[in-house]
């Protein structure tokens, strides 16, 4: 299942027909062979035209939504979010830990795309920093590509335990974590300075308009530094603060359930289309539509639970067995709030960023206190638990604290650094161990993503 091409075969057919074809051609043609153009390729000489950096900067965009999209759904197999069923070889694999560096299906879906991303994001920085000359300190493009850049290493640095940057050594996690944070500390910064002197507007409302996002930006970066430094935390203690400094000024704040405050989407179009598939929302097509996946036999299964819906009755999957099948939980926007859930869309857009995880963030980072104690208690208070006394140990409090989490942040590209800082740093190890399923076959021992063969050297 090379899921980013499946008709790649069909494409290296024709074009070994078109080579042929070409042969038969007069040699007299040749001198025009070279002289190809291509009408949607942006020349190189207009990456030096400050009036090309919208597209610079939605180029980055376009990368990062289908790479974010695509890890959380792969990184959810790959933890305990999700369960495969379907029979490529390459996908049990990933859903027993125990990956090939030759896995072809999950170098494209994350491997590939993650790269991508941080090398575009910080590639058109430096371009943008050079045509801003002297304004880049609060030029809100930069800090919008700052942002996404600053995600993309952040990730990286959840996913793998190590991974080459631009064919370097290995770079370990905390070293992948600790540039990401600087480029969302960065990010903040600029957005920050944006805001504070915008450039000049005839009209107010667009004056209004750009002040206002610049502060989303700010938001959203805040977010990212906070998920950063908590990661690094499991390394460094002393990060603990740098992120409780974060996710503390996210505003608006998350007070309750029903005002969770601030929030930042990943948005994704109806495109079915083999070649461009990128563009929609892969869950859908994954879990509703193909039934590859399931929640079947994980800690997420039968909840209960309104943030993690599943299906009323038993639907068949790809094997042929009658399973409940996951539904949009509560970082899609086709989330409906009940039980059993709205199923996946194309269009589902994905939670990235928001106050709710930097109130987790807040919970983690201070440990148990009255303020946290009543946030974890309005948390179970939504799936119908009881709330903790206030005489609750720390142990119960923490424990909680991990399963509310988990259940708010389903599916949407955690749970792999959450579990790798809760075994580093509190040596709590949630890892499904033993034998996998009713095979005969044991869980593998990986806990990251392998480096795939063809970049070890």
């Amino acid at each position: 299942m090379r899921i980013m091409n499946p008709n790649a075969r069909r494409w290296s057919r024709g074009v070994a027909l078109a080579a042929a074809t070409a042969t038969s051609v007069s040699l007299t043609a040749c001198e025009d062979f070279m002289a190809v153009t291509n009408p949607g390729a942006v020349e190189p000489s207009a990456l030096e035209d400050p009036s090309y950096g919208g597209l610079m900067v939605n180029g980055v965009i376009g990368d990062f939504q289908p790479t974010f999209a695509w890890t959380a759904l792969f990184s959810g197999v790959f933890t305990d979010e999700l369960r495969n069923h379907h029979g490529y070889f390459e996908n049990p694999e990933m859903d027993r830990r125990d990956v090939n560096n030759n896995n072809a299906t999950y170098t494209l879906a994350v491997y590939n795309g993650l790269h991508r991303t941080r090398f575009l994001a910080d590639s058109v920085a430096t371009r943008l920093k050079v045509l801003a000359a002297d304004s880049a300190g609060r030029n809100l493009q930069i800090a919008r590509v700052l942002a996404y850049g600053g995600y993309s290493w952040t990730l990286l640095g959840e996913q793998y335990c190590e991974t080459p940057i631009n064919r370097s050594a290995p770079v370990p996690s905390d070293q992948l974590l600790r540039t990401g944070l600087a480029r969302l500390e960065e990010a903040v910064a600029v957005a920050l300075a944006a805001q504070a002197a915008p450039p000049e507007f005839t009209n107010a409302r667009a004056r209004s308009a750009y002040v206002a996002f610049a502060d989303t930006i700010a938001n959203f970066a805040r977010v990212g530094a906070a998920r950063a430094a908590l990661d690094l935390s499991a390394y460094d203690p002393a990060m603990r603060q740098k992120a409780l400094q974060y996710a503390r000024q996210v505003t608006p704040a998350y007070t309750s359930d029903a005002a969770q405050g601030f929030r930042f989407n990943a948005t994704y179009t109806r495109d079915n289309n083999s070649y461009t598939r990128r563009a929609s929302n892969p869950f859908w097509e994954f879990i509703t539509s193909g039934r590859w996946f399931s929640n079947a036999d994980t800690p997420f299964e039968g909840l209960n639970d309104p943030r993690v819906p599943e299906t009323a009755t038993p639907l068949r999957t790809a094997d042929g067995a009658l399973r409940r099948i996951p539904n949009s939980p509560s970082a899609f926007s086709t989330y409906s709030g009940t039980p059993n859930g709205a199923p996946f869309d194309p269009i589902s857009t994905i939670r990235v960023a928001s106050a709710l995880e930097a109130r987790y963030i807040i919970a983690e980072a201070e440990g148990l206190n009255a303020a946290s104690l009543a946030f974890v208690n309005q948390r179970r208070a939504v799936g119908g638990a009881a709330a903790l006394s206030a005489g609750t140990t720390t142990a119960a409090y923490t424990a909680a604290l991990r399963e509310q989490r988990a259940r708010d942040l389903y599916l949407d590209g955690h749970r792999m650094g959450d579990i790798r800082r809760y075994k580093r740093a509190y040596g709590v190890d949630l890892w499904p161990k033993g034998r996998y399923l009713t095979t005969s076959e044991q869980y593998g021992d990986q806990e990251c993503w392998p480096v795939p063969l063809a970049e070890q050297f």
